[in-house]
């Protein structure tokens, strides 16, 4: 656990480190932002009860690709929490259930060690920091220490019901200090058991939310 998470930290030092001479404007900022999650593909029976919801912050090393500066792209490493709120109860084989038309409102909670790439698409200058942005990522992530509480009953820890590494897409666009951002999973979360069916559902976690870049 402890190689994992210095190889990044070495990585994020190398980069910067470095220093490009001809291409002199950089973005390295400080990330933060907020989301509603939801999950897009229908699971028969299975209802959001509530607002399920996460936030992640992190540092952005940007590498420009000229010397305006208006194209680029940024390496980070950053921390995630989430919150899901529906009907899914634990099952007995490290999967989830869904509660029938419950509408309980039980609580999965985990935290995240994320690695975004972003390639960037702006109008700033080295004068100006009011300008447009679209900003297309991809991130990996390694979640770890999963919670979850039913509406009735004490917070339990979970082990290996949550998958322990996943990955994302994302696309963030705004003016200035305002931008949105959206995310969909590339791959599920947790599994999800069918009552009627012993057949599997994955559980995909897509977002939408606000982000702030701070230079």
């Amino acid at each position: 656990m402890r190689l994992k998470l210095l190889i990044p930290f070495f990585l994020f030092n190398v980069l910067n480190s470095q220093e490009n001479k001809n291409l002199n404007y950089k973005e390295d900022q400080i990330y933060f932002n907020f989301n509603f999650d939801f999950q897009l593909k229908g699971i028969k029976d299975y209802q959001q009860n509530g607002f399920s919801r996460s936030f992640n912050i992190g540092l952005l090393k940007d590498i420009s690709f000229n010397k305006k500066g208006n194209k680029g792209i940024a390496l980070g490493l950053g921390y995630g929490y989430s919150r899901l709120v529906n009907n899914l109860d634990v099952g007995n084989d490290l999967n989830f259930i869904v509660e029938g038309e419950s509408a309980l409102r039980n609580r999965l909670s985990y935290h995240t060690i994320q690695f975004p790439i972003e390639l960037r698409l702006r109008t700033s200058t080295k004068e100006t920091f009011a300008f447009w942005r679209v900003y297309l990522g991809y991130r990996f992530n390694f979640n770890f220490l999963a919670k979850y509480k039913p509406f009735f009953g004490r917070k339990t820890k979970l082990e290996n019901y949550i998958s322990e590494f996943s990955h994302c897409l994302s696309l963030s666009l705004g003016f200035n200090t305002w931008n949105i951002r959206f995310e969909t999973g590339l791959s599920p979360i947790i599994k999800v058991s069918s009552n009627s069916k012993n057949s599997n559902e994955s559980f995909y976690v897509s977002s939408v939310g606000l982000v702030f870049y701070l230079l």
